[in-house]
């Protein structure tokens, strides 16, 4: 069953940038762009390595291994945006100073 998570503070995560963290046995990449978050699974859906160590560009992240770069809004692949392998997103929400993602465990 999915369920809102804490994940970080608003002031942990500047304007622009992003933050890996794991909940819940999840392991996430936490961005903030435009005054907007978002969630995304941190593994590489192209060859499973983690995809947060990579640039945040506006919101393109870019594999730091293989240089494949999705957005953050939707996990879709820039180049290929009909590649069947998209990264995971979740929901955000943010309550006061608390951003939390909906999550399932092992997700």
């Amino acid at each position: 069953m999915a369920q809102w998570v804490e994940v970080v503070n608003t002031d942990q995560v500047p304007e622009g940038e992003k933050r890996c963290i794991l909940a819940m046995n999840v392991p996430l990449v936490v961005c903030r762009v435009a005054g907007n978050w978002f969630a995304l699974k941190n593994v590489c859906p192209h060859a499973g390595l983690p995809l947060g160590e990579g640039q945040l560009h506006g919101h393109v992240l870019t594999c730091p291994f293989h240089g494949y770069t999705y957005n953050i809004r939707n996990g879709r692949n820039v180049d290929w945006p009909h590649d069947e392998l998209p990264v995971k997103t979740y929901p955000v929400c943010v309550d006061g100073n608390h951003v939390q993602v909906n999550l399932t465990p092992d997700d």
